[in-house]
């Protein structure tokens, strides 16, 4: 069995794709982050070389053992932190592209015949960050692709070369509903209240609902988040200025996800704010600050909470394109609705 969450279309077009033997020279898993894409990549390496040969993964064999230790000698696996890896600290952490060298790393590895498996397979996580020269050397290998390779992208958008898309058989994998998120959680043994909570924060990303559980400090840390931008809706302009200061020096010292994880959680923050205003709040996703989400959308016009949430999205598109992070952060709170 896969041991995944949903997706069940998904495994059981690869089950197919298995059995009758049209496994395609190279796929695409699409999707949000958090979302399963990544497992279920490995667990298609695993499928795909399992002793048992049934058209699933046992995860019981040697062979699906080392896959999942990342230990086979013919899988081989390529990413951000890969190539983090083999660099510097201080150049990891300047990193925001997948470059050529890691392709051309990975391809040297597809040119060696399988060692001990039926087949080659090369993993690439991370595959909207190529940068444009990799993404065109990839490209020459998904043309004329070795007949024993099995190519595995991830990645977390849309934002590929169409000529790489249009040479993968491609799988785009979507949110899973909400209730089925908690049932998965409870059945790790969150409590009831703790399933709900989490599952609405996923936005139907089952990884990323399972991580959080697993990890009290990143909770905490949400909420402090959350805390902070109820303040800045009443602190004086001087404080939200510090705010985007900070963020800046966290952007340029290289910790960029961790600002853009406040800009996403800013976001749920105001579309929350939209939900309760359009009397959705079954839709919202910070369901345990329903209070202050309530309070907020009666002393705010939604008109100026649209406006603000287009504002923070394109902050965030901006950061991703190499503008002054001190510049875009300090344009953003000075437009910030603020209440009484």
């Amino acid at each position: 069995m896969w041991h995944i969450h949903g997706h069940e279309w998904a495994i059981e077009q690869l089950r197919s794709n298995i059995r009758t033997q049209r496994v395609a020279h190279a796929y695409l898993f699409a999707g949000p982050s958090g979302i399963g894409k990544s497992l279920l990549a490995l667990r298609m390496a695993q499928a795909l070389l399992c002793e048992e040969q049934t058209g699933d993964p046992c995860l019981q064999c040697r062979t699906c053992r080392r896959i999942e230790r990342e230990s086979h000698p013919d899988v081989r696996i390529a990413s951000m932190a890969t190539q983090a890896a083999a660099a510097k600290a201080e150049e990891a952490a300047r990193q925001k592209e997948l470059k050529i060298a890691t392709i051309r790393e990975w391809q040297r590895d597809l040119a060696l015949r399988p060692y001990e498996a039926s087949r080659r397979i090369l993993i690439l996580y991370d595959a909207e960050r190529l940068s444009e020269e990799a993404a065109n050397a990839m490209l020459k290998t998904l043309e004329e692709p070795p007949d024993y390779a099995t190519l595995l992208l991830v990645a977390h958008s849309n934002d590929l070369l169409p000529t790489i898309v249009s040479r993968c058989r491609v799988l785009r994998l979507r949110p899973l509903p909400r209730e089925q998120v908690a049932a998965a959680l409870r059945a790790r043994g969150a409590s009831p209240d703790q399933a709900d909570i989490l599952a609405a924060w996923s936005n139907g990303r089952i990884g990323w609902a399972i991580n959080l559980m697993n990890d009290p400090v990143a909770q905490t840390t949400r909420r402090e988040r959350l805390d902070v931008f109820i303040g800045l809706h009443k602190a004086d302009l001087i404080t939200a200025l510090q705010w985007a200061e900070q963020r800046a020096k966290e952007y340029r010292a290289g910790d960029q996800a961790t600002v853009l994880e406040w800009l996403e959680l800013w976001q749920s923050w105001w579309r929350d704010m939209l939900f309760i205003t359009a009397g959705c709040a079954e839709a919202i996703t910070n369901i345990d600050r329903r209070a202050e989400l309530t309070m907020l959308a009666q002393q705010i016009p939604p008109t100026a909470a649209f406006a603000f949430l287009q504002k923070i999205i394109t902050v965030s598109q901006q950061l991703n394109e190499n503008v002054s992070p001190q510049l875009a952060l300090e344009h953003l709170v000075l437009h910030l609705p603020r209440s009484g």
